[in-house]
């Protein structure tokens, strides 16, 4: 992420609400670094606009900020500790309003009621600045939606920092839809929604922590989503009166080919309900968990009934049975019971379907509509989860 300094006045008084400040501080120190050489980024920037404050914070990899109603006596800005700012803030008395000034030497002054601190802060001027995301691509994308969208996706990604490109969720920009992807190589993710009014194509990986920090803003409320996309940054402006921003570093590289690991055919389908699979499958786990077990359960078809089994050499053995509707002849197959939980878990329809070819070939778990989109919460989302098999001995 490249940064300029913010020039700035380094006095400020201000008047805030406690409860508004102190969530402000909350929703941008997540952006904090805590392991950064530059101590100024161990501080959040705070500065004056028109009849507010706004609240910065970056590690120059992702930068969060937001704005918050205040009286501002005086322009200027000033810099404190995150997590001092945070643990005053969140202990002066609630329902009060709070004193924020600055004085030359840079120290920042809380006051509230009959509780009054100093806080070192550093000069403002050396604070960088959150860049300008240029918007060659850009696209408007209801809240809840996109909220949705990284839920059922994010579990996926990889942690491995040997292959960077997987640590992130691929989005890709169409003419008229958006598409995000997730895989660690076990397990895919893919989420697609239609969207209208999309300005410009493009693939971008965004990290799992940016995502992870955008998932914990959204919430299920109106209000879209606006993303701006640039050849190495993205911006996601949230909607609200607290003009929550979040800026980003695209992951660099060639994201895998997805398409080729989605099966275009199956022989058999499995139409289970989500809810009785989910509760067999993490009662089979506590067995299967084991390291020598390596979290392997086997699903095994018998004409209308799915037999899950699950064994472990110190622990014992588990047995579930299942009611499913079964096309095809039967079939006997190997999945890790963790990748199971994680995608059933994100699933909020009353079934799924899993398709499957053969033992060892991807098996792909998908919601099965039931009603209007209103009623299943599905956003008109297509959601799909591939899963690599296990050998079943």
């Amino acid at each position: 992420m490249v940064t300029t300094p913010i020039e700035t006045n380094s006095s400020l008084k201000a008047l805030c609400p406690r409860k508004d400040l102190f969530s402000a501080v909350q929703a941008v120190a997540h952006a904090v670094s805590g392991r950064s050489p530059l101590p100024i980024l161990s501080h959040i920037l705070i500065r004056s606009e028109e009849n507010g404050l706004r609240l910065v914070a970056t590690d120059l990899e992702l930068g969060i900020s937001c704005r918050v109603a205040a009286t501002v006596q005086e322009p200027g800005a000033l810099t404190a500790p995150a997590r001092t700012l945070a643990e005053v803030l969140g202990n002066l008395p609630d329902k009060s309003d709070v004193a924020l000034s600055v004085d030359r030497s840079h120290t920042v002054r809380l006051h509230c009621e009959r509780s009054d601190y100093k806080i070192l802060g550093l000069p403002a001027e050396e604070y960088p600045q959150l860049p300008e995301v240029a918007d060659a691509v850009s696209f408007a994308v209801p809240q809840a939606v996109l909220k949705e969208m990284i839920r059922k996706t994010i579990f996926a990604v990889s942690s491995d920092e040997g292959r960077a490109i997987l640590t992130g969720i691929l989005m890709v920009v169409e003419e008229n839809a958006l598409h995000l992807v997730s895989t660690d190589t076990h397990r895919l993710a893919l989420c697609t929604v239609a969207l209208n009014n999309v300005r410009g194509t493009q693939n971008a990986v965004v990290p799992a922590r940016t995502m992870n920090e955008l998932l914990r803003l959204l919430t299920d409320g109106e209000g879209d989503v606006n993303v701006t996309i640039s050849s190495n940054q993205v911006r996601f402006l949230l909607p609200g009166e607290d003009d929550v921003q979040i800026v980003s570093r695209l992951i660099e590289g060639q994201f895998p080919p997805y398409q080729r690991v989605i099966p275009s055919e199956y022989r058999r389908r499995l139409s289970i309900p989500t809810q009785p699979f989910l509760q067999a499958v993490k009662r089979a786990s506590i067995v299967a968990r084991d390291s020598a077990s390596a979290h392997r359960i086997i699903l095994r078809t018998d004409e209308d009934k799915l037999v899950l089994t699950a064994e472990n050499q110190i622990v014992g053995s588990a047995y579930e049975e299942l009611e499913v509707l079964r096309e095809g002849d039967d079939v006997e197959v190997a999945f890790n019971a963790r990748y199971l939980l994680d995608v059933l878990s994100v699933i909020e329809e009353e079934g799924v379907t899993l398709d499957l070819t053969e033992p060892l070939k991807p098996g792909v778990i998908r919601p099965i509509a039931q009603g209007n989109d209103e009623e299943n919460k599905g956003f008109g989302l297509d959601y799909l989860c591939v899963l690599m098999p296990m050998q079943i001995a």
